[in-house]
Parts: structure tokens; sequence; C-alpha cells
């Protein structure tokens, strides 16, 4: 009988409840392993140790959780709608006296009873243990409700997909591999677009686009420990149980008895079936052959037809169960998904689109951004980004704004994106080839603009034809500031530490600290073009220890630190007179050997091996072009004037082996070097 208050059969609820409670208690038992044991069995594995605080439950083992989180929710959904894919207990199903409605509200409500109970039974039990001897972990109620509401949040989440993805499916087993299809689908999907569209428009900022990996609900929840859910996350979730609940009830209703082992039960879903397959298809196959053969757009065109195919004749495939497909109407079928498809993948890279011209006018920015590290402040400001807590200071970048509102570097800026317009350095095939004997500016322009939007460009700017445009913007005091992260030398610093690599020197005196940070803020933004584009070998690292990461040595950002560049006299003045630098600056002594040998454009090196040092420096030895320098005033020498590697026709590799066991390889340029070692050298 059919309860009027409850709405749905109770001697079916009580059979699905006896039939598959297996999947309960496994559940149960799951969760209690991954949740309340490990609160005895983790911790740092000392169990005199004091308790352990954490910012949440996942902590203690969330990767654990969402292992069984993941599979028996989407084994409950497989199991309770499997009558729907059977003609027999399909037909027997729904000749019983009940509306369609009361079938489909007993089996979601079992579904619900069966994964909520475990979740909440595993809740009281930690909210039990919380003050347990043994108990390694310290944590509040609040604590324990937020890891019940959310765990509950996912397993109906993936309960109620499965569901949905039952009813529209005929097929158990395409059911469950299109719930994890569609789990981890967002992520892919997106990952494949962007870089589709960083391939064809021109300073589209694809490297400044994250966080989305954690599109993917699946990877999300396989991830929680590192990037918790916030508010608003959980609210899309709940949106989505309750749309999915609200389809299968429409959906339910209009499924034809019939449709038990077809692979799709709405006929009108195939187009969609077959179009969204066929678009993955392409994309997947278009971008990895544009990846294989850059700048070559006929293997563009291949990658993307060969995907076209396949993706059309496996979508055909699943939906007749047969791998006899070909009938006449089938050109003319797959020729229409193909110009769809083909236009859908075209006009977001077209000209159309404006993307690659757009310049925003000066009166509409508020403010700009210019530099590397535009990636390192927006992550540090992410809902993503991993909070200050017992294990990490978070990023040093974080609370700084990276814009400038200064009307002069907005000019500059805007000088050098227009440009990059006009000149397109790198465009076309070149644009994926190294480019040799070049240097390169990686570097993302931002526009804050006044009603709030952003406007994004990622280029690689040649040195050579850009100078004066890049000179005005890396000469900005503004570009200093967020490209060397001059805000940290504000930050009350507890030590400072110079390192060669070979030799540190570490600066705790308080009054040294001062003189030191001064210093360097003063050296940094008296920089000219010229020094920022030296590629000098800087003379040491430099690394600040702020206050506020004391008690708190583990980061979950990098941060490279400072360079002691030659160019920074009054500061290298200061270390000698104080006595530091004679602790860090490498000497002879500190070295076994020095081997230099010249590099010729006559070198026969096998594919991809042309910019490898290593490789260059076999072929000098094999042709007698390599000297052991023994000298001491000419090492002195070459440590003054040695540059970073590149493989310049023409110029000198230095190979230095360090008497604590490390090895470094720099170049000479031909210009700099002294009559002296010119005799040395081959």
């Amino acid at each position: 009988m059919t309860s009027r208050r409850f709405y749905f059969n109770r001697g079916m609820l009580r059979q699905n409840l006896r039939q598959h409670s297996w999947i309960a208690v496994v559940y149960l038992l799951g969760l209690l392993f991954a949740l309340p044991l490990q609160m005895f069995l983790g911790g740092n594995g000392n169990p005199d140790s004091p308790p352990q605080k954490v910012k949440d439950l996942f902590y203690i083992s969330g990767s654990l959780t969402m292992l069984f989180t993941l599979s028996l929710p989407v084994a409950a959904g497989l199991l309770l709608f499997r009558y729907l894919q059977h003609k027999g207990a399909a037909d027997m199903a729904h000749s019983l006296p009940l509306r369609r409605k009361h079938l489909l509200t007993v089996q979601l409500l079992s579904g619900f009873i069966l994964l909520l109970v475990p979740v909440w039974i595993t809740a009281l039990t930690a909210g039990v243990v919380q003050g347990w001897d043994g108990n390694m972990f310290l944590y509040s109620g609040a604590d324990v409700w937020s890891w019940g509401a959310i765990v509950s949040l996912l397993s109906l989440f993936l309960f109620t997909l499965t569901a949905f993805a039952g009813i529209c499916l005929g097929i158990t087993v395409l059911q469950g591999i299109v719930v994890y299809i569609l789990l981890i689908l967002p992520a892919v999907l997106s990952q494949m677009a962007l870089f589709h569209l960083s391939m064809y428009l021109y300073g589209f900022p694809y490297n400044n686009l994250r966080g989305i990996d954690y599109w993917s609900p699946l990877l999300h929840m396989i991830n929680i420990n590192a990037v918790p859910y916030s508010w608003g996350e959980l609210g899309i979730y709940a949106a989505l149980i309750v749309l999915f609940v609200l389809l299968s009830y429409v959906l339910y209703r209009k499924r034809q008895v019939e449709t038990a082992g077809q692979a799709i039960a709405f006929t009108y879903f195939n187009p969609l079936f077959k179009g969204g397959v066929m678009l993955c298809a392409m994309l997947i196959s278009g971008t990895y052959f544009a990846q294989m053969r850059p700048g070559g757009i006929g293997w563009a065109v291949a990658g993307f037809a060969i995907g076209a195919v396949i993706g059309y004749a496996g979508a055909e495939m699943v939906i007749r169960k047969s791998w006899q497909i070909l009938n006449r109407k089938l050109p003319l079928r797959f020729a229409g998904y193909v110009v769809v498809l083909g236009l859908l993948l075209y006009l977001p890279v077209s000209p159309l689109t404006g993307f690659e011209t757009r310049l925003p006018a000066a009166d509409k920015v508020a403010g700009v951004f210019a530099g590397s590290l535009y990636q390192a402040y927006t992550d540090s400001q992410s809902v993503h980004a991993i909070p200050a807590d017992y294990n990490t200071i978070g990023s040093p970048y974080k609370g700084v704004d990276p814009f400038s509102s200064d009307p002069a570097y907005i000019t500059s800026v805007r000088k050098l994106h227009e440009a990059l317009i006009q000149v397109r350095p790198g465009e076309g095939e070149d644009r994926y080839k190294v480019y040799t004997g070049r240097r390169l500016f990686g570097y993302t322009l931002v526009y804050e603009l006044k009603d709030g939007h952003k406007v994004a460009r990622q280029y690689n700017i040649p040195l050579a034809g850009f100078e004066p445009e890049l000179r005005a913007v890396m000469e900005s005091p503004s570009f200093k500031r967020t490209e060397y992260l001059l805000p940290l030398l504000d930050k009350k610093a507890a030590s400072i530490q110079v390192s060669s690599g070979v030799k540190y020197v570490n600066i705790t005196d308080a009054a040294d600290i001062a003189a030191f940070k001064e210093l360097l803020k003063k050296e940094i933004l008296n920089m000219s073009f010229e020094d920022q584009t030296d590629d000098a070998v800087s003379l040491a690292n430099i690394r600040i220890a702020t206050e506020e990461s004391i008690n708190h040595p583990y980061s979950g950002y990098m941060f490279g630190g400072y360079n002691w560049k030659p160019s920074f006299h009054e500061l290298g003045a200061w270390l000698e007179q104080k006595g530091y630098a004679e602790k860090v600056r490498i000497k002879p002594e500190d070295l076994v050997s020095v081997e230099v040998a010249k590099q010729s454009g006559e070198d026969v090196l096998s594919k991809g091996m042309d910019y490898d040092p290593w490789a260059h420096l076999r072929a000098a030895r094999e042709a007698g072009r390599s000297v052991i320098v023994k000298d001491k005033a000419r090492i002195d020498e070459i440590l003054k004037i040695q540059r970073l590697y590149s493989a310049e026709k023409g110029s000198y590799l230095v190979l230095l082996k360090f008497r604590n066991g490390n090895s470094n390889i720099s170049r000479l340029k031909a210009s700099d070097l002294t009559p002296e070692l010119k005799a040395l050298l081959p």
C-alpha cells in the first residue's frame, strides 16, 4: 500500500533496505576506518606527543574518506535503478499498482537512507571520541558538523547524478561509465578548450587560468585536503541535487519501458550525445596533433578530422550497440555535425571576436599590471588558496594589490601592448619555435577597468625590437614593485640569508637587517633597463625570513628570493664593509676545476640536443676545443664575467666544479674576455 502521508510504498522500502543494506554496512565501515580509527592511528606516529590541532576533519584522512564517497553512492545508484535497464525487471516493477512517481520516490528515499545513516553514525562517533585518551587530533563540534554536512551533500550529489543518468540511459555499465566521465569532464573539457584558444588566439592568457582542475567534482574531492569546499560551492552542489531530482521525476514519467537495454532511453538525446562525443574527440585529437606539430595548420586540421570520424563512429556504435553503422544517410548526417561543430570551434578563435586587437581605452582603465608574476598574485587571492594555519604561512604575495593606477605607467603598458598588436612577434609558425639567440620575456598584461572587469593578455616579448617600449615599462617603480615583490621588504624580518650556492651567511643583527633591506630596495628601484636585462650571473641569492614565518616554517608557496646582482655596487660595498661578502663570495679556492670550451655552430648534435650544454661540451672535447684553466688570477676573472648559459655561437661554455661536489655551467661572452684570458682559451 502506498502511504498517503509519506508518498511512497513502505513494503518496497523495506525490500530495498533488506536487499541493499550491505551498501550501508560497507560505507559505514569504510568511513569509520577513514575517520575515527585514523584519529588514534594517525598523527605524527608518536603516541606520547600532544594532540594536533586540525583546521577540519578532512585533514585527518580526507583522501581515504573520498575514496569511499566516490564509490558507494554511485554503487547505490547503479543497483537501485538497475531494474530500469532490464526489460523483465522493468515490466514487473511498472506492472505494480503504483504510479511512477511513487516508484521513483521509494528508490530515491532508499538511497538517501542507505547513504546518510552511515555518514551520521560516523560523525556521531567522531564527536563521541573527541575527548578520549589516545585521540591524536584536536577539533571542535563545529568541525564534526561541517564534516558530516559536506560528506552527506557529496554523497547525495553522486547518488542523484547516478539516478538521473540511469533514467536517461538503458545499460547499467554505460550508466556507471557516463557518471564518472561527467565527474571529470568539466576539467578535461575546459583544459582542452583553453588550450585550443591559446593555440589560435594571439595573446590568450592560458597560463594564468588556474583552479580549472577543481571544476571537476572528482578531482576536487580527491584533493579536498589541500582545497576545502567553500560555502558557494556547497550551495551549487545542493542546487544540483534538487535539479537532478526534479529532472528525474519529469523524465521518469516519460520514459518508455521498452527502452530497457538500449544505450539512450530518449531519442532526442541522441544528437546531444553524438555532438558531445564528437566535440571531445575533436578537441583531444586536434590539440594533440597541433601540439606535436606546432604551427602546422594542416596537421591541426587532420587532427580535428580524425577526431570527428572517431567520435561520430564511436557514438553511433554505442547508440546502435553494433559496429555496423554504415547507411546512405550517414555521410550527410556526419557532414551536418562537422559543420556545426566546426563553426563552434572556429568562431571563438576567429577575427570576428576582436580578441587579438582589443586594447582598452586609457580613460576606462583604473589600474594595470605588467610582469611575469601575475599568477602568483592571483593564486594568493584565490578562494582555493591555502589559508595561514599551523603548517603554512601562506603566500608572500597575499594581500598585495598587483595593480598600479599611475597614469604614466598605464600609458607605457598600453604602448607596449599596442606595439605587440601591430608587430605580433612570433605569430604563426615561428611562434612555436625556439627563438635562437633571442631574449624573451614572458609577460602578462592585465587591465583593471573602471567597471570592475579585467582584460588579460600574455605574450612572449623578444628583447630585440621592443627596447623602447620595454624600457618605459621595466624602469617604472610600479613594475619593480610587483616584479620584485618590494612590499616584502617592508615587513619586519627576523633574519636574512645571503647564499652563493656554495657558501652562505645569515644576517641576524636588527640594525644590519634594517640597513640591508633599505639598500636592497634602493638598488632595485635604481636598476636600469640594462641592469634588468643583463644576463650576468648573480653573486648570490637573498632570502628574507619574516617574523611571521618563524613559527610556521612550511609554506605552500615558493618564493625565489632576490638576487645580489653585480650592478648593486652600494649594497656590495656595504656587504664588504660588514664582512659578509667575504663569507659568501665564491673564490678560486672553492673550485676543484674550471673547464672552458668554445661553442661552435658546426657542432653536429642529435635532434633536440642543440640547447644541451653537456652535448656541446662533449662535442668541444672531442674536437679539442676545451681547456682546463688552472691560473687562479684567470679563474677569478672568469668568476667576475660569467653569464647565464645559452647556446650562442662563438661564445665559451664554462664548467665549474666545486669542492662540495656541486657543478655549474655558465657562459663567457667573447667581448668580455681580457687579453690574458684569451691567450689561455682555445
